[in-house]
């Protein structure tokens, strides 16, 4: 089975081993596993000769835990990043298809409620437009009806014209007859008998030249009648062009409140890119919170390894006389000391160093447990209500306060404290020499070897320190940022569902005006073509009243003639 691990090479006779960080399942995915070191032997031990302390290997065991193969891991973890990488930019792609889908169906969900709402007002103006036309329909008629009156009065009229030529052609000759009669009656006199027909003549003719009925009061109700429909016209004409006037206003307002919609709606589409951004940013951020947690975890564990195997050389030291430490003996400088001032001067380094290690492992814990205490307030934090969010901050102010002071005054006393072993440490083995001076077998020199872990364990210890600082600075900007960025993300959310609101009503009054635009341009075409046939109607009708009335005058002239002759016939039967 295949195993990513960690290559330890410790310095000194000890054997290489891996620590077991993940194994490869059958399905090709990967797995954490907590499983013990594997210590190398034989020909894979002279494979991983060739790896770095601490590098990232990919091993091949068997059942019974051999490891049968090693190989460099870097390139294997930098393919499964970037495929991991493909995958969450794969991941995040359908994720934003997810989210479009999710808009477009919310979209049409309202486009169909906006075309119900279409129909049924559509349905609603049909309605009203038949009801219209069954107004104009009864006015058609009505101007239909009076048509016809019209043309039965202009029939009449002409038939009275048609008469009264008739009689006035029988007047002429009556006329005639008369001048005749007066002729002879100038030079005789009139009998009874003929001045009682020409009485009777007279009066027949005057009779004939009155009309049976007033063809002028039924032209003037029907110019009144005219005259009410035209005026009726023209107050509908005139609240037509006020309502284009008002729909104008309307149409303006709608046209400035759309421009600016589509402003706000693009402003919402950049904040929407930035807030995105600005969420990858976090996410890039989380990401090196974890990768420095996990380093500062092994440089951790890289330190325990140094103190322990500084301490297994240096119990070497202690038990065995022929491994000496070279660095911490002949010093130049170095005053003589007796063996039994030297034995009590290690005593007191003794004393003074496990003084030290207690007080300084006490710190240690009081450390680790206000990490845990602020990781604690952190994870509150996540999930508090508006009115604890004070008094957590509040609290994790004062956590990361106390572990940056924890911190500061730690990391001198592991120094001093690591001074004061190394001190203990040499003076033992310098009081050892003087008192085994007289046997001096072969001895080996881990004095170099003491030094270089030293010096390791000081560049850990600094790499340590820079972590902790940066692991600290990403915990407490974090949350802050998430806040922010779910503010961001609300404030987004409350602005959508406004835009969409807007565009609801938008949609709505764009509607309602294309009705009344609709309404407006029907009673247009149907009301100035209605003014006009009126208009023509009322100059027919105004004519025909000036023939009627030169007729009248006409007749009114016969009239008086007649009414001449019928006075000279009176006074002639009286002669």
């Amino acid at each position: 089975m295949l195993y990513l691990a960690e290559l330890s090479k410790p310095i000194g006779f000890a054997k290489s081993s891996l620590q077991l960080l993940a194994k490869q399942q059958q399905d090709n995915t990967w797995v954490a596993v907590n499983e013990e070191s594997i210590t190398l032997e034989g020909r894979i031990a002279q494979e991983a000769g060739r790896f770095k302390d601490g590098s990232l290997v990919l091993a091949e065991i068997s059942g019974n835990r051999q490891v049968a193969r090693i190989s460099e891991a870097a390139r294997q973890l930098v393919t499964y990043l970037q495929n991991f990488s493909q995958l969450q930019l794969r991941a995040r792609s359908q994720e934003e298809e997810i989210e479009v889908w999710k808009q477009s169906l919310t979209f049409q969900a309202h486009e169909l409620k906006r075309r119900e709402m279409d129909l049924a007002a559509q349905e609603e103006e049909v309605q009203r437009l038949y009801e219209q036309y069954k107004s104009v329909e009864e006015d058609r008629k009505l101007l239909d009806s009076l048509k016809e009156e019209l043309a039965a009065q202009q029939a009449y009229l002409a038939e009275q014209q048609r008469l009264i030529g008739e009689q006035r052609e029988a007047l002429n000759r009556q006329r005639q007859e008369l001048e005749a009669q007066l002729q002879e009656a100038r030079s005789s006199r009139l009998g009874e008998a003929e001045a009682a027909q020409l009485q009777a003549l007279m009066q027949q003719l005057q009779e004939s030249l009155h009309p049976a009925g007033d063809p002028l009061a039924l032209l003037q109700s029907l110019k009144s009648h005219i005259q009410q429909q035209q005026e009726h016209l023209n107050q509908q004409i005139a609240q037509l062009e006020a309502e284009r006037q008002q729909a104008q206003i309307r149409q303006d307002e709608l046209d400035r409140d759309y421009r600016a919609w589509q402003e706000r709606h693009t402003a919402w589409w950049g904040s929407r890119q930035s807030l995105e951004q600005s969420q990858a940013e976090w996410q890039t951020r989380q990401g090196s919170l974890r990768a420095h947690q996990e380093h500062l975890q092994r440089i951790l564990q890289q330190l325990q390894s140094q103190e322990s195997l500084y301490q297994k050389a240096s119990r070497l030291v202690q038990e065995y006389d022929f491994i000496v430490d070279g660095s911490s003996n002949g010093r130049a400088g170095e005053p003589a000391i007796s063996v039994e001032e030297l034995a009590a001067l290690v005593s007191q380094l003794r004393r003074d160093y496990e003084q030290r290690a207690a007080q300084v492992s006490q710190q240690r814990a009081e450390l680790e447990q206000n990490r845990q205490t602020l990781r604690e307030l952190q994870e509150r934090l996540a999930s508090a209500s508006p009115e604890e969010r004070f008094d957590i901050e509040m609290d994790i102010d004062y956590a990361q306060s106390a572990c940056s002071a924890l911190e500061e005054a730690l990391l001198p006393q592991e120094k001093n404290l690591q001074r004061e072993y190394e001190e203990l440490t040499r003076q033992e083995a310098r009081l050892r020499q003087l008192q085994n001076q007289a046997a001096a077998p072969v001895q080996v020199d881990i004095g170099p070897l003491l030094e270089q872990i030293g010096s390791q364990k000081q560049d850990l210890l600094q790499e340590k320190g820079r972590l902790q600082t940066l692991i600290q600075q990403l915990e407490s900007s974090l949350p802050s940022q998430q806040e922010q960025l779910a503010r961001q993300r609300q404030e987004l959310e409350q602005q959508w569902q406004h835009l969409e609101q807007e565009e609801g009503s938008l949609r709505a009054r764009a509607q309602a005006m294309a009705e009344t635009w609709g309404r407006l341009n029907h009673l247009q075409a149907t009301l100035y073509p209605e003014r006009d046939r009126w208009a023509a109607l009322a100059g027919e009708l105004a004519q025909l009243e000036t023939e009627l009335s030169q007729h009248q005058a006409r007749n009114s002239t016969a009239r008086d003639h007649v009414q001449q002759v019928h006075s000279l016939l009176a006074t002639l039967a009286q002669a």
